[in-house]
């Protein structure tokens, strides 16, 4: 179904950055182990999962996420920020990580109102690796304690991130919309004809497009008018058919972004 054009009282600005380059990037860098690769397997021995699970920022995304933050220093980035009234911030800890260097100073020093910041499960990128897996709330608002981890995780049981189950799950049970199927419903769709091996289920098509719809429609329905959206590679291309490097930042309109789903939608 397309999304309304009407009833609109004014049109958002959108600041969309993406994170910058992790563990998990890099390895899938690597010959051998580039997504779909012969043989690709994303499980790791117990030493190095640490580095992969939830994957964090490597050396590399680190002084990109700097570059981000000297970005904001300048009359550009300045111009950006300064009407921002709200962050939406995914809670994979790549996503925190990149907000906490390259923009949060800028906003704790700001003189103007300071906008709220809010982590959105809804904005986490679609799970295709063990990277894609979540933290646990509590451990993250240890790591990040300026962001509100509250507000919008009540839709979501403990594991805010896809899953599948072996209980039977109730559709219309709103904590597993957007994170659950049963066992007997999911289908591999990643490549596995050529013995690539997976540390957990990948999030389907279907569910990936509803939560996106669903995060389109929790922007439209916000009454602030400048959002700044910090999330991933798989979600801003879906939201605006366009490629984005890490740490890159990109402004748009919500009648942009409504062009583009609609499209899908034909």
């Amino acid at each position: 179904m397309k999304m309304s054009e009407s009833d609109l009282n004014y049109e958002k600005k959108l600041i969309l950055i993406r994170h910058g380059c992790t563990h998990m990037n890099e390895y899938l860098e690597r010959p051998g182990s580039r997504w779909g690769d012969p043989n690709f397997t994303d499980i790791f021995d117990a030493h190095e999962l640490d580095l992969y699970k939830d994957s964090m920022l490597s050396e590399k995304g680190i002084e990109q996420a700097k570059d981000l933050h000297q970005f904001f220093h300048s009359e550009e980035g300045k111009l950006l920020l300064q009407d921002v009234e709200l962050v939406a911030v995914s809670p994979l800890k790549r996503t925190l990580q990149t907000f906490e260097i390259g923009v949060i100073p800028h906003l704790i020093n700001s003189q103007k109102t300071k906008p709220k910041i809010i982590a959105q499960p809804l904005a986490t990128e679609r799970l295709y690796l063990v990277s894609d897996l979540g933290s646990s709330i509590e451990s993250l608002r240890r790591l990040f304690p300026f962001v509100d981890f509250s507000s919008e995780f009540e839709r979501f049981g403990d594991e805010w991130w896809f899953t599948v189950k072996e209980e039977v799950i109730e559709r219309s049970d709103e904590k597993h919309k957007f994170s659950s199927i049963h066992v007997d419903d999911y289908e591999e769709w990643r490549p596995c004809e050529e013995n690539q091996r997976y540390s957990c289920h990948g999030e389907p098509d279907i569910i990936f497009y509803d939560r996106m719809k669903a995060l389109y429609e929790w922007i439209e329905d916000r009454e602030e008018k400048v959002i700044m959206l910090v999330c991933h590679w798989g979600v801003l291309g879906h939201l605006t058919d366009r490629d984005f490097k890490n740490c890159e930042v990109h402004t748009t309109t919500l009648q942009e972004i409504r062009t583009v789903l609609n499209s899908k939608c034909d």
